[in-house]
């Protein structure tokens, strides 16, 4: 070659020489400007190598790989500019299956992918976690480093819907997960044979009955609900109508619940009855020293006479339709009593409107208010006690004015709670049968009154006193 340069006219070989040069120079141009983009695990980083090959551009970024890292282009592949060689570097990968545990180093990312360099392969109802997550196994893995592959393979389940059998695949943790993976729907009145909470096992067997509308009548009540029984007995019992004693049901509680079927209950029940017919007694009282005044003691209790009949009830849905009487006899026979009233008086204190007042005896009275003139303009301005109608004076009833035994209460001091002091000087009228006084006022003082109060008896005790005071 070197001979047939130097042949060559002087121009030529010139000529020659200026090419080469160019060309050397170009090339070298090239090779120290050359730009390539590293991309290591998705982070990008761009570099300017004067490498002809990728993994001459490797050695120079400072980058070392293991035979599992994947390199895209190949190591021995040519370089051009604005060339992308992307690295995914190997990382471990712990799988775990129901029956065996392993590591493998791969730089994939996508859990099919995966578990298929382990010679697993995925079906559909299969599950895929990465670090106890549950991921599509179909798409890249965003964990950097290493990470936890679990592998669920899907288990049978022979289920039983209303008595069609299927089996239903499922890689759910629970029954009722699977269920509703699987687009099976539950009421809350439906029967499931487990409870939806219980762990799924390959093989397991479940039942599922699917609630009917039934309609109970029940005396006036009528209602519809759904129920999952198989028989009428059931039904009642979950639609809260159970039978109880003599209870009955059409169709009979045996027989097999069909759906809108119509269910009469018809409750029966028995009871005795004991009726009683009183016979009365009477009371005799005598005085009782010991006891305090207008108190009463039980001297010899009185006895009720009673006459009993045994029946026995017979109701059909709360109505009776049969009573029997069984038997009658005499419980007790009457027997009169006797009673003690107190004579014993003690003087006591009582602070009573701020003030402190001292009595000897005090009544539940109901207390209304009188003036001088009535609501026709009528006017009496006297007393039967002969005092002028003014406060400070109250009316009594003609029984307690003038006692039994030509004992009066006139003129006997008193103390009525928001009143005041007074003295008995009139007499008034009142409902029979009710303890009454009227509070006397002037018209222009006049207070009304109209509600129960108390009466008290001021001391002096008078020499003589009645130990019984009836309205």
């Amino acid at each position: 070659m070197i001979e047939k340069f130097l042949k060559l006219p002087r121009f030529y070989r010139i000529l020659t020489a200026l090419l080469v040069l160019l060309a050397g120079g170009a090339l070298l141009w090239l090779g120290l400007n050359r730009t390539v983009t590293l991309v290591v695990d998705g982070s990008a980083e761009t570099v300017r190598t004067s490498a002809l090959r990728v993994s001459g551009v490797l050695r120079s970024a400072g980058i070392r790989v293991m035979a599992e890292d994947r390199v895209e282009p190949p190591l021995n592949r040519w370089i051009w500019r604005q060339s992308v060689i992307n690295i995914d570097t190997a990382h471990p990968v712990t799988i775990h299956t129901p029956e065996d545990e392993l590591v493998l180093l791969t730089p994939e990312r996508i859990p099919a992918n995966i578990l298929l360099e382990a010679g697993i392969t995925l079906y559909p109802q299969d599950q895929v976690l990465v670090n106890g997550a549950v991921v599509d196994p179909d798409m890249p893995v965003e964990t950097a480093g290493a990470f936890l592959l679990q592998f669920q393979p899907a288990v049978a389940i022979e289920l039983i819907i209303d008595g069609a059998a299927e089996v239903l695949y499922t890689n759910q943790p629970t029954l009722g997960a699977a269920l509703e993976a699987a687009a099976i729907s539950l009421s809350t009145q439906d029967y499931l044979s487990e409870d939806s909470m219980t762990p799924v096992q390959d093989g397991m067997q479940v039942t599922l009955r699917r609630a009917k509308p039934v309609t109970v009548r029940s005396g006036d009540v009528i209602m519809t609900g759904q129920t999952a029984a198989k028989t009428v007995g059931e039904a009642l019992q979950d639609l809260g109508f159970g039978l109880q004693n003599l209870d009955y049901s059409v169709p009979e509680e045996d027989a097999p619940l069909t759906a809108n079927a119509e269910i009469e209950v018809i409750r029966v029940s028995e009871a005795l009855s004991i009726t009683t017919e009183e016979v009365p007694f009477e009371n005799s009282y005598v005085e009782d020293p010991e006891a305090l005044l207008d108190t009463y003691s039980v001297v010899e209790p009185g006895q009720l006479g009673i006459f009993a009949t045994r029946e026995r009830v017979t109701y059909v849905n709360g109505e009776e339709v049969r009573r029997i009487s069984d038997d009658t006899w005499q419980a007790s026979e009457p027997r009169d009593g006797v009673m003690g009233y107190g004579t014993r008086v003690e003087i006591r204190t009582e602070v009573v409107d701020g003030i402190t007042i001292e009595y000897w005896r005090k009544k539940t009275v109901y207390a209304f208010s009188y003036t001088p003139c009535d609501n026709q303009g009528v006017c009496h301005d006297g007393t039967a006690g002969g005092y002028p109608l003014q406060k400070g004076i109250i009316a009594v009833t003609p029984q307690w004015y003038s006692v039994p035994n030509g004992l009066a209460m006139a003129d006997l001091p008193v103390y009525v709670p928001g009143y005041g002091h007074a003295i008995v000087g009139d007499v008034g009228g009142g409902i029979p049968g009710t303890p009454w006084i009227d509070l006397a006022y002037r018209d222009e003082n006049y207070v009304s009154w109209h509600h129960w109060t108390t009466l008290y008896f001021l001391t002096p005790v008078p020499a003589y006193y009645p130990a019984i005071i009836v309205p």
